[in-house]
């Protein structure tokens, strides 16, 4: 098959990937949160991700969710929304109650941004521009968790 011809991966490839295989995912500390985290990120991307999407993506999410609305986004868009989306994420409203499940849930999120990167398949133009947010958003949770200010 033509590498021009491959289906792109979906948000939803890319997570099933990640929370299957990624050694972040099975670290005993963060084990047993990951569903928590998991299900907690799917909201935020089911609820939120819609101010990354284009028109003709949204009309898809649409459609997606008449059929079945849970978790449409992630079906229908590609690994680069998910990225895009990471940020926010990290935004303490989004950040779970229970501090040792924000912290599980940011090291959660900079692992899944390196899983993109090393298999997302995400464009050169995604690489530099969304992967610095992403890791700038880690890092400003993390000192807010710290009590820290915000580098």
């Amino acid at each position: 098959m033509d590498d021009d011809a491959r289906v792109p991966m979906s948000g939803a490839q890319l997570l099933a990937s990640f929370f299957a295989s990624a050694p972040t995912a099975a670290h005993p500390a963060i084990r047993a949160r990951v569903p928590r985290v998991r299900a907690h990120l799917l909201t935020y991307l089911d609820t939120e991700a819609e101010a990354w999407l284009t028109p003709d993506e949204l009309v898809l999410v649409g459609a997606e969710r008449q059929l079945e609305p849970q978790d449409a986004v992630v079906r229908v868009t590609g690994v680069e929304v998910v990225v895009a989306a990471l940020p926010g994420f990290c935004h303490p409203a989004w950040l779970l109650p229970a501090p040792l499940d924000a912290r599980a849930q940011l090291r959660l999120v900079a692992a899944l941004r390196q899983w993109a990167a090393e298999h997302g398949e995400l464009s050169a133009q995604a690489t530099v521009h969304l992967l610095p947010r992403v890791d700038e958003a880690v890092r400003r949770a993390q000192a807010g968790l710290n009590g820290s200010p915000a580098p």
